[in-house]
């Protein structure tokens, strides 16, 4: 029902999803360096006021966009869940006391108190689809009739940069099979459908499954979990991929993902589609953001509805965590007034 955004490309959701519509580019070089090469690293990093690393860093990310969800409806952290997908335990050199200190952080700066229902969901990309599932239990048994999904996370600190050099995964120089970095936090503002009183997306299907030959392993890629997350979902829907007019991915510059997104369009997909199921992948512009990328892809498909350049009314989105998670979403846009 809205959406709220603090990126490198902007510190609003207007802003940021403007410069995703225009395709401008954040990642730029930063005083990061390349320990191989010497070479300063190329990524996305959100100019804040006062810029340092830590819980506080992540809280001056995700409260503003918080704000700007909650102003939807002029309503308060007080009265409204917010589920926060963060990064996975298993992140190298993860920001310390996450699960204890982030939530705590986040009240102070609103100046409100946070509801009980509240919790944070350490999945990496996909920590935000398990908070969906919990803020659709949440709003079916009637607990609050409205829920913030958001998710927040930075890469942009050496040791895990340095991490990530050593595995293969940045982009450098010497690697041209990686990702840039970035930081980013986005929120959603998610409710039952047709209870506001705005243009609202809603969640038609959604599918989850585990892939075993995960990018971190020497398995042949098969895309297995993909393809069983994307099959769950369209069959919730009650569509099939050819009805299917883009998708919005997290897939950030690895050919790993890429490969997956093209087995498992390859094996659902069929000829006579009108449509040529585009693929939209804003880390492309925002660098790799992690567990914020799921309120993204959600926020840029309203925001492409509202606007106007959705080549579709139904759109595909899916994500992926280095365990092996993958999530995927059916969205359309509300068809109440049939204008669509």
């Amino acid at each position: 029902m809205g959406s709220g955004m603090v990126t490198a490309l902007g510190f609003n959701s207007a802003a940021t999803l403007a410069a995703l519509r225009a395709g401008i580019s954040a990642v730029a070089e930063t005083g990061w360096v390349d320990y191989e090469s010497g070479e300063r690293l190329r990524a996305a990093r959100v100019e804040l006021p006062q810029w340092w690393e830590g819980i506080g860093k992540l809280a001056d990310l995700v409260a503003p966009a918080t704000r700007e969800c909650l102003q939807v409806e002029a309503d308060s952290l007080a009265n409204v869940p917010l589920l926060l997908g963060v990064a996975a335990a298993s992140r190298p050199a993860r920001t310390p006391r996450v699960d204890e200190d982030l939530l705590d952080e986040i009240s102070d700066r609103l100046g409100s108190a946070i509801h009980p229902r509240s919790a944070l969901f350490g999945g990496d990309q996909t920590g935000c689809a398990d908070a969906l599932v919990v803020a659709q239990d949440l709003i079916e048994r009637g607990e609050t009739r409205r829920v913030i999904v958001a998710g927040v996370d930075s890469f942009l600190s050496q040791a895990t940069l340095n991490a990530y050099i050593q595995r293969r995964r940045l982009m450098t120089p010497s690697n041209s099979n990686g990702f840039f970095p970035g930081e980013a936090a986005c929120a959603v503002l998610v409710g039952r459908a047709g209870t506001s009183n705005t243009a609202e997306l809603s969640i038609l299907g959604q599918g989850y499954a585990m892939e075993t030959a995960t990018i971190e392993r020497t398995d042949p890629l098969r895309a297995n979990g993909l393809t069983a997350a994307v099959r769950q979902a369209l069959r919730t829907a009650g569509i099939e991929l050819k009805d299917i007019a883009y998708r919005l991915t997290d897939l950030s510059g690895e050919h790993y993902k890429f490969k997956e997104a093209l087995f498992t369009a390859g094996r659902l997909n069929s000829a006579d589609s009108q449509y040529s199921l585009e693929l939209w992948h804003p880390v492309e512009y925002l660098g790799e953001i992690g567990a914020a990328i799921l309120p993204v892809l959600l926020a840029q498909a309203l925001h492409a509805w509202q606007e106007g350049y959705a080549p579709g009314p139904l759109a595909l989105c899916h994500v992926g965590s280095d365990s092996g998670a993958r999530a995927a979403f059916v969205v359309g846009v509300d068809r109440r007034e049939g204008d669509c």
